[in-house]
Formats: structure tokens, C-alpha cells, sequence
């Protein structure tokens, strides 16, 4: 067991966490990042409610890009603790999770998401910018967390470390706070979330990053809290335990694999969007070049009436 960070009320563990214990002790233990069948992950919804429940955790469901899992869960009125939450994916390539505290703010928020990547790419849902993502949420009373800061090996999946290869410059002045353990992630990276997290006076957060059941509960965030509000007001104050690990090597191994088998379905989806897409821009250009082309015909043919009409008057 190593821990970091014991404060009064709050505090940081890296180790398994023991969500019985945490809730005797007063502690309402959530997984804060974890995916279903509604985006990359194989988890269905009614699975993962009994699974929570046994289990005596709540959960945040934040699938990529999309609220329908979340909104699914709340709306099967549930004896667990669930808190409206979403992963978004950036142009950039960091990820960005939201949390909010009602289902209809997350919701209003998903449609403003929504209508700014329509705006941008009609008919193609490319990623936003960063900024655009923040920018968007600046409406909204939620809890604004960079995932998986360090990660990933090789790619910009996190906000720091976009900010040590000096990109996204002011970035963190519109983010409230990091996740410190992720459980997809390395311990080193994790430990490396954990002491900015230390150093900072932010919110800090973890989550499984589960995309399978077994994983869900791996990594759990912990607040002496009741509802919702109450919960996110709590990280705020930094008054949550973050508790949790890394998941061993065969689990990142299946959880990887579960990820790019998904993904192929929606590798086809997005290419038939982007054929549609084309399709419809070269179409358009066509038919605007047709326009052209016909309008100037019909102005020509005009001069050459008129110039044919001067020749003949005497």
C-alpha cells in the first residue's frame, strides 16, 4: 500500500480499494471514469447497475462523445449514486471528462456540444478543439477534469502532457482539476498525476477507465456524500480519497483489445460519413459550377443576340 497526500478529510491511495470499509466509515465510494456499449466500452447498463450495487459503489458513466449510457442509467431510477458525466475527445487528441449535476444540465450541454460539431463539419462529428470543448461548457455549473493527464506512451491523450511539450498555452486557467489515478494508465504516469496534484491546490479525481465490467471499481473516487451535489462539492473542497491502482498487464492487454475491436464498426461507420460527406460537397461544387457555366452561356449567347441584332439594323 502507498498513499500520498493525507490531508483532513481527503487524501490519495495507491492501492486496491475495499469500498465495504470506505462506506462504514461514513465514504460513498464512485468509479469516475468507466465506458459501456453506448461508445468503446462492453459493459451494458443493466450489467453494470447490479454490478455497482453488489459492489456498493456508484458510478459516472462517461463514454466518448456521448450521454445516451448515462441518461439510460439515471433513467432506471437506481438504489446507486450515479453522476451525469462524459469523456469528450479533442482535435487536439487530449480527453476531457465533465461531470454535472443534473442529468438535464448535461443533456443541454451534449445539444450545445452537439450543434457547435454540426456548425463546424455538416453531417461529419469531427472533435473540437480544447478550447471549444471548455468554452462550451463555461455555461454550465460542472466539474471540469483533465483524464489521464500524462497519457498515453507515444500520443497526446492528456493535458499535461501537451503543456510540457508547450502546447495549449492557458489551457489549465479553464480546467478545475486532473484525474490522479486512471486505471488504464502506468503507475509511473500515475505517480507522475498524483505529484502535480500535490504541488497544485486543484480538485483531483480517479476512475477505472474500465471498458469491461470486472474493471469497474478498480479505481474509486470517495466523498462523505449522499447525492450529487454533495459529492462534486465535496472534490471541489478536496475533501474526496482517491483510491485505486493501475490494472495489471493482462487487463490493459484485454481492455486494449476490447477498445480496437470497437472501434471497427465505427472505423466503417466514419468512413461511410466521410464518403457521404465528399459525396455531397463534390456534388455541390458541381452543381455550382453547372450554374456558373450555364449562367455564363446564357450571358454570352445575350452579347451575341445583341451584337447580331446591330449588325442587321442599317
Amino acid at each position: 500500500m502507498k498513499s500520498f497526500m493525507p490531508e483532513d478529510k481527503g487524501g490519495i491511495c495507491y492501492c486496491a480499494p475495499d469500498s465495504v470499509a470506505l462506506r462504514a466509515d461514513g465514504y460513498y465510494p464512485v468509479d469516475m471514469h468507466l465506458h459501456t456499449i453506448h461508445s468503446d466500452g462492453r459493459t451494458k447498463i443493466p450489467d453494470l447497475i447490479r454490478y455497482a450495487e453488489r459492489e456498493k459503489i456508484g458510478v459516472a458513466i462517461t463514454d466518448h462523445n456521448e450521454i445516451s449510457g448515462s441518461i439510460d442509467a439515471i433513467a432506471k431510477n437506481s438504489t446507486i449514486l450515479i453522476i451525469p458525466g462524459i469523456e469528450l475527445e479533442t482535435r487536439e487528441g487530449p480527453h476531457l471528462l465533465f461531470y454535472f449535476y443534473t442529468a438535464g444540465d448535461m443533456e443541454d450541454f451534449f445539444h450545445d456540444f452537439t450543434v457547435e460539431r454540426n456548425r463546424q463539419t455538416p453531417g461529419l462529428l469531427q472533435n473540437l478543439t480544447v478550447r471549444e470543448c471548455l468554452d462550451v461548457a463555461s455555461d454550465y455549473d460542472c466539474l471540469r477534469i483533465a483524464a489521464h493527464p500524462y497519457g498515453y506512451f507515444g500520443i497526446n491523450r492528456g493535458i499535461l502532457k501537451c503543456i510540457e511539450k508547450e502546447m495549449l498555452p492557458g489551457v489549465l486557467d479553464h480546467i478545475d482539476g486532473i484525474e490522479v489515478i486512471c486505471g488504464g494508465m502506468m503507475y509511473g504516469l500515475n505517480e507522475k498525476a498524483i505529484m502535480y496534484a500535490k504541488g497544485h491546490d486543484i480538485p483531483y479525481t480517479g476512475g477505472s477507465d474500465a471498458h469491461i465490467l470486472s474493471d469497474v471499481g478498480n479505481v474509486v473516487s470517495a466523498v462523505a456524500a449522499e447525492t450529487v451535489e454533495e459529492f462534486l462539492d465535496g472534490i471541489i473542497r478536496r475533501e474526496n480519497l482517491v483510491i485505486g491502482s493501475s490494472g495489471g498487464y493482462i487487463a490493459r492487454c484485454t481492455t486494449a483489445g476490447v477498445i480496437a475491436w470497437s472501434f471497427v464498426p465505427y472505423t466503417f461507420e466514419q468512413a461511410g460519413l466521410h464518403y457521404r460527406y465528399q459525396k455531397r460537397r463534390t456534388k455541390d461544387l458541381v452543381s455550382s459550377h453547372q450554374t456558373k457555366i450555364s449562367s455564363y452561356r446564357s450571358r454570352q449567347k445575350e452579347r451575341e443576340d445583341d451584337s447580331e441584332e446591330r449588325r442587321e439594323k442599317p
